[in-house]
């Protein structure tokens, strides 16, 4: 396997994202970032796999992230240009967004913060907060043969509003989830956004862009308030139509055994048949006024409800139920890039450096994951060949591949310098 081969196709793709020397350095970090498997994904290391510090001073990868002539919006759209062009997405592009932990400390790191930890599973985990990085993250989601992957497109931080400094605009993190999608222009007629409840706000459900059918797909909580559609007046009366009608909770709607619908889906790989309240409501008016699709069953405990809800009033409740749930997969794109593609490996301090060694990191991860999808025989492409399981190969395999294939040392310092103390025989 030729890994060169295989990437130059690629890294061509955003040969106008940069300046001549500034894609040269794209082009080393894309390769050290893709093959690094079990190290850290920071510049001493990209250098040192990619042996640029033979060639150049040790500075210049620093003064690419910090002051290179390159955009992270303008990558980010070049790369959805290509991920679209490959996978021939044309009519409908659907987008999970969500946030990640990254855990940081040291002194005079930007936009330092603390998180609680969703993997801290001991007791009194609700009670402890980790300092780190708070990041927004966008990823195309797409199904292929009932299987789905994810690609990151672009990611924000979060900045806590008692770390941000002078002259920088504190933004919540739904306002930076709506710069997500309406920094990119997307090739598509229609957009579904897919999110967690703590993203379902009327800022995502009513944003709108000038060449896309925006759709939200959410859940609600259990106890979240609902409204009957307003009832037709029959005569004309003084004062204004009413918006909302009778109040009601998921548990009544549930009640309604003739509003009830068997839907059969495939759930998280398994196919499964649900007896779900399928209608039309109005949700609560801090989330908007417009109505919405809503879909409620009990949770496994039968004590509280799932609402499950689309911006879409004509969906098909079992399309809504399957694109939610792949929603999963940007969970697992958050433990692969975080463990091995380096997401949280930077150490540069500046804001810019950071946001930039983010963005290289995705692309790293899309361009695995293209790989994995699009070249026929990837299956074949693996580290060991007596390793062959069914299905594409994951990025992580890839990464062990490409790691071996171009022979990476294993060794920090392949060549270390004896001690002048060091005795004659100890140095032989």
């Amino acid at each position: 396997m030729n890994a060169q081969v295989l990437m130059l196709p690629l890294t061509l793709a955003f040969v106008n994202c940069f300046t001549g020397p500034g894609f040269e350095h794209f082009q080393n970090f894309i390769m050290a970032h893709v093959a690094l498997l079990g190290f850290s994904h920071c510049v001493a290391e990209t250098m040192r796999i990619t042996g640029i510090h033979h060639r150049k001073h040790w500075t210049t990868p620093y003064v690419f992230l910090r002051k290179g002539r390159w955009s992270c919006r303008q990558v980010s759209q070049t790369l959805l240009d290509l991920i679209t062009d490959r996978l021939a997405i044309t009519e409908e592009i659907i987008v999970a967004i969500d946030d990640t932990l990254v855990k940081k400390w040291g002194k005079k790191f930007f936009g330092l913060g603390y998180y609680p930890d969703p993997t801290d599973k001991n007791p009194g985990a609700h009670k402890r907060r980790m300092l780190g990085h708070c990041w927004v993250v966008m990823a195309l989601l797409w199904e292929q043969g009932g299987r789905w992957f994810a690609f990151p497109l672009s990611a924000l931080l979060f900045v806590p509003e008692k770390a941000c400094e002078t002259g920088w605009k504190f933004l919540t993190k739904i306002e930076l989830a709506v710069m997500l999608v309406r920094g990119l222009r997307w090739p598509a007629k229609r957009l579904v956004l897919v999110v967690d409840n703590l993203y379902a706000k009327a800022k995502l459900a009513e944003i709108e862009t000038p060449d896309n059918n925006v759709v939200l797909v959410s859940r609600l909580r259990s106890n979240a308030a609902l409204y009957e559609p307003p009832p037709k007046k029959k005569r004309k009366g003084r004062g204004r139509p009413a918006k909302r009608g009778k109040k009601v909770s998921a548990k009544q709607l549930w009640l309604r055994r003739s509003q009830r619908r068997k839907i059969k889906a495939r759930i998280y790989g398994k196919t499964v048949t649900i007896e779900a309240f399928v209608g039309v409501m109005i949700p609560s008016r801090t989330f908007g006024e417009k109505p919405i699709l809503v879909i409620i069953f009990p949770q496994r405990g039968g004590k509280k409800m799932n609402v499950f809800f689309s911006t879409e009033l004509t969906m098909d409740p079992v399309r809504l139920l399957e694109i939610y749930s792949a929603r999963f997969k940007i969970e697992e794109l958050f433990r692969e890039i975080k463990t091995a593609g380096g997401f949280g490996d930077y150490r540069q301090r500046s804001f810019k450096a950071i946001k930039r060694h983010a963005a290289l990191c995705l692309v790293a991860y899309c361009f695995l994951r293209l790989l994995s999808v699009t070249v026929v025989g990837a299956e074949a492409i693996e580290a060991e060949p007596w390793w062959s399981p069914a299905g594409p190969p994951s990025p992580t395999r890839l990464r062990r591949a490409f790691f071996k294939a171009l022979r990476i040392s294993g060794s920090l310092h392949s060549n270390p310098i004896p001690n002048e103390n060091m005795r004659l025989k100890e140095a032989a």
